[in-house]
């Protein structure tokens, strides 16, 4: 699965968390469905919604990350990027642009290749502040896929080898899960049948949770004083 490597922007985070999968069923969920109809529709539900949150961890090529984010269906996002080193960032990303606000070891990374002089300077203008990017900037294409409901829920389409499972329940929500030949995919039986949970293994494993469907999401862009642009830093 590629999502994982496209949610790599410039942070890691360990790890991700086995899925536990318990109960029987009782009775068949969406009968007469199969596993890759199921999975299929469950996705599209969930495109389907106006807003949404992804949180868990991603790894590609032995790098991980946490994510906790809001998605609006619009291209609004908002949230926080978790580091295995301790750097944390925090997220706004409007149609325009994105917003980037690091703490210390984010703005060290940023600055090391810089000239000292020039490190020391950025790492001032940078402090505290949110870095303003073109939503189009190539430096942000991990996020922008990751905070595009759309670029998120691609690889999840079609998955080889989907199978119906057994019952269980995350958050107090009934789910089925269905079995793939890349990992466990959690549907909800009741109501609409959202996507819940994606946990694929392999090389670039994903332990992914999907909540707040359908809550509002307010996105407040920083005000320009708290903005440090890094083109009109050199």
């Amino acid at each position: 699965m590629h999502t994982a490597h496209r949610l790599i922007a410039a942070v890691a985070l360990t790890g991700t968390a086995a899925l536990g999968l318990t109960g029987c069923l009782s009775s068949e969920p969406f009968p007469g469905q199969p596993g890759p109809r199921v999975l299929n529709d469950s996705v599209t539900a969930l495109r389907g919604a106006s807003t949404f949150t992804v949180s868990g961890t991603a790894s590609s090529q032995g790098v991980s990350m946490q994510v906790n984010l809001s998605i609006s269906g619009t291209g609004e996002c908002k949230g926080t990027l978790s580091a295995q080193s301790g750097g944390n960032i925090e997220v706004v990303r409007t149609r325009s642009h994105t917003f980037l606000r690091g703490d210390e070891a984010f703005v060290l990374a940023r600055t090391q290749d810089m000239a000292e002089d020039q490190a020391v300077q950025a790492r001032k203008e940078m402090s505290g502040r949110w870095m303003r990017m073109e939503a189009s900037d190539p430096s942000m294409k991990g996020l922008t896929s990751l905070c595009d409901r759309d670029g998120l829920l691609r690889d999840m389409y079609n998955v080889p080898g989907a199978e119906k499972g057994a019952l269980t329940k995350i958050d107090g929500q009934e789910a089925v899960t269905v079995n793939t030949m890349q990992g466990v995919f959690l549907v909800a039986t009741k109501g609409e049948p959202f996507l819940l949970k994606a946990t694929a293994n392999g090389p670039n494993p994903i332990d992914l949770a999907f909540t707040g469907i359908n809550n509002p999401v307010q996105v407040d862009v920083p005000a320009d004083k708290d903005v440090y642009d890094p083109d009109d830093n050199g």
